[in-house]
């Protein structure tokens, strides 16, 4: 008989920005896999996630090419990702996942990231 599968509540990391850049979600866990992504703005939006926010440190762990609809992908089985520890709430560490994003519509972009927590 197999083992019970022990499955992580998922965590929901969000940020926004006014125009193209880097928005920092702050409050990933350390480890995880990516299994929703999800960008809303104005115009063609791109999204690329990073491990770190100095380019060239770390790979890219996912990008999205220009779509005029907003962008909502869901990962199987998910994108790994491992981040250095920033803080420690309780038992767990969370970290900083970094996202690029362009939009041709200017305005406020909202990135969110929906997290299974590896550790």
């Amino acid at each position: 008989m197999a083992a019970p599968v022990s499955k992580k509540t998922w965590v929901r990391v969000t940020g926004s920005r006014i125009g193209n850049g880097e928005v920092s979600l702050l409050g990933a866990p350390i480890r995880g896999w990516v299994r929703r992504a999800r960008v809303v703005g104005t115009g063609n939006l791109t999204l690329s996630v990073d491990e770190a926010s100095t380019p060239g440190m770390f790979e890219v762990v996912l990008a999205y090419g220009s779509t005029a609809t907003p962008i909502d992908e869901e990962e199987d089985p998910g994108i790994f990702y491992s981040i250095p520890a920033v803080t420690t709430d309780g038992n767990s560490e969370t970290g900083t996942l970094f996202a690029e994003v362009t939009t041709s519509g200017g305005g406020t972009v909202t990135v969110q990231l929906d997290i299974e927590p590896a550790n």
